[in-house]
């Protein structure tokens, strides 16, 4: 889905094409200025499943705020991390501030996922871009969107 290659971007600036499928949990650092604060923000890359029920939701303890990577080449990711929001707010109550990012904009031709589906989303209030890990599209935009939302919730 590209979860590691967008923090990979975010945070090294590096983009590779050799895919390296994360086990577990990767977890970067990135140190930011958000509304005159500093902030250090703990990435936590975690590994994908086709599955929602196979990811470890203790993870998710104590976050404050997540990125829902997408596929968009791949519908079914869409589905996959649907069914994730809606666990994680189980968990996390549905205050904490969440974006979807529907990845591989380099790829747009390719999508499966629809211009009408995504518009429908974000009528529900779901907040999404769209990103490129390759090219760097919106990587920076979305994670500084992200931390803003945490610190206004504080």
């Amino acid at each position: 889905m590209g979860k590691t290659a967008l923090v990979r971007q975010y945070v090294s600036s590096i983009f590779s094409d050799t895919y390296l499928s994360t086990v577990g949990v990767k977890i970067s650092k990135k140190t930011i200025a958000v509304k005159d604060q500093e902030l250090n923000l703990l990435l936590w890359d975690m590994e994908g499943q086709d599955n929602y029920s196979l990811v470890n939701m203790s993870y998710l303890r104590g976050a404050h705020g997540l990125l829902f990577v997408v596929d968009g080449t791949r519908g079914e990711t869409l589905t996959v991390a649907l069914k994730l929001r809606v666990e994680s707010m189980k968990i996390l109550g549905s205050g904490i501030p969440s974006i979807f990012i529907i990845n591989k904009f380099d790829l747009e031709p390719e999508w499966e996922i629809s211009e009408k589906v995504l518009a429908s989303l974000e009528s529900k209030g779901v907040v999404i871009y769209k990103t490129s890990a390759k090219t760097g599209l919106n990587v920076e935009t979305i994670f500084n969107v992200l931390a803003e939302a945490m610190v206004e919730k504080k």
